[in-house]
This record gives structure tokens, C-alpha cells and sequence, in this order.
């Protein structure tokens, strides 16, 4: 599912009251970790499925696949929803889609987050609980 002109607000149980960089794991960037790094360094630049492929790419570059094969392997199957992402669930990262489609990360505790957060222009989610209530 993309979004467009909607901000991801954190889920009601992240433990992150301000955006934290998600640490590696054994050496290797997790997913998220590289969303982020792609949001950071080119917001608004990737729609859901691009920064999906995109993250696929960098993460297992030695697969050998192209960006249109891994495009293609994941259109075959639902793509989870950004709501799902760790990123607003445990690292405190809210994501704006904008008109278009395109996403950008702001941490929350940030002036960006609070604009975004209190926009009634923009639909407003919360990212999924980690947790059942």
C-alpha cells in the first residue's frame, strides 16, 4: 500500500521519544537501517516500491539481481505497508508521503515532525503497535 499527502506518526507503544539511528546487527545494516539512510540522504526522491527495491539492492548486492528484477520479484507479492516499517514503531522516524507519493523521514522530537504531526491538511497514521493492546 503507498500513501500520498499522509504522515506516519509514531506507534503508541515506540519506545523512542526522539528518532534514533537503528543499530547493525552482526556487522550487516538492517533494512531499515538502509530505508533510513536512502530517506536521509534523498527525501522525497523514492516512492514505497522504489525505496523496497532500492533497500533489496543494497542489502544483498551480491544476489546479482538488477533493480527491475527485484521490482518484478516483488510485485508478485503484497509489499507491507510502511506502517509496519521499524522505523516509526521502535526508532522514533515519522514518514511524510507527499502529493506524489514520495517519501522523507523526520525523527520525532524535531520541528519537521511536530509541523507534520499537527497538519490537519495531510492525513495522519499511526504506524502499527508492536504489541497487542
Amino acid at each position: 500500500m503507498s500513501y500520498k499527502n499522509t504522515f506516519i506518526r509514531l506507534a503508541q507503544d515506540c519506545p523512542e521519544k526522539e528518532g534514533i539511528e537503528p543499530p547493525s546487527r552482526g556487522g550487516k545494516k538492517p533494512v531499515h537501517a538502509i530505508h533510513l539512510e536512502l530517506l536521509r540522504k534523498r527525501p522525497y526522491s523514492y516512492s514505497h516500491e522504489e525505496l523496497i527495491a532500492e533497500g533489496e539492492l543494497r542489502r544483498e548486492p551480491s544476489s546479482g539481481e538488477t533493480k527491475k528484477e527485484i521490482l518484478t520479484r516483488l510485485r508478485a507479492k503484497p509489499i507491507p505497508c510502511l506502517r509496519t516499517s521499524a522505523l516509526p514503531k521502535r526508532y522514533g522516524w515519522g514518514l511524510h508521503f507527499d502529493e506524489m507519493g514520495k517519501i522523507a523521514a523526520y525523527p520525532a522530537g524535531s520541528s519537521e515532525y511536530a509541523k507534520f504531526a499537527e497538519n490537519s491538511a495531510i492525513d495522519q497514521v499511526l504506524a502499527m503497535r508492536s504489541k497487542r493492546a
